[in-house]
């Protein structure tokens, strides 16, 4: 090889592209903000095939409910997903978090904070998936459940809108105990004793 044409080499290889998005695996931090893929493609127009379902319509703080991702037909799976709660009037960034009981399935992503969304772990192909999303403090405005369902590569829906959750201002399911109170409670009863 000529030594001259090193630098044009060197220079056409800074050219190319150097990203290759494939997310079989389900890291998709780089699609939390837009909840986007990056399939090369356009998102499809048609009905969504899939549903967005929680176990219950109202939250406090601390609240858990369970969100069920399913498809509405037999003959219809997803390989993958991207699950958030955001703010319903144009919330961009993710709240609360999600606790995961089927790892192997699925597996929780740091969009803005940890565990504030889910996606798949493989393009396994689902018919269902079910998660427990913990609601955010201080928080007071409505919430929607939203996701962005992967057929196959080429076809997926996005930013599809799932059911609002209304600040309750009352208990509406089990709360959790911040830790640090629980452990200063603690500590005060047994100097008491």
């Amino acid at each position: 090889m000529n030594p001259s044409f090193s630098p044009v080499l060197i220079l056409f290889a800074f050219a190319c592209p150097h990203h290759i998005y494939a997310f079989g695996n389900g890291r998709v931090e780089a699609s939390c903000f837009n909840m986007e893929p990056k399939h090369h493609s356009t998102a499809q127009t048609s009905p969504v095939p899939y549903n967005i379902t929680i176990s219950q319509e109202t939250y406090k703080a601390g609240d858990q409910i369970i969100v069920t991702l399913t498809s509405n037909r037999n003959d219809t799976s997803f390989e993958g997903f991207l699950l958030q709660a955001r703010e319903a009037s144009n919330g961009e960034i993710p709240l609360g978090s999600f606790l995961i009981s089927n790892s192997d399935d699925m597996q929780a992503l740091n969009c803005s904070k940890s565990f504030d969304a889910v996606s798949q772990t493989s393009n396994k192909k689902k018919t269902s998936i079910q998660v427990t999303w913990i609601a955010p403090y201080g928080f007071t405005s409505d919430i929607e459940i939203k996701a962005t369902f992967v057929a196959n590569k080429p076809t997926y829906w996005t930013n599809v809108q799932g059911p609002r959750l209304s600040y309750s201002g009352a208990n509406s399911g089990p709360t959790i105990m911040n830790p640090a109170i629980y452990c200063g409670l603690f500590m005060l009863t047994a100097l008491l004793k």
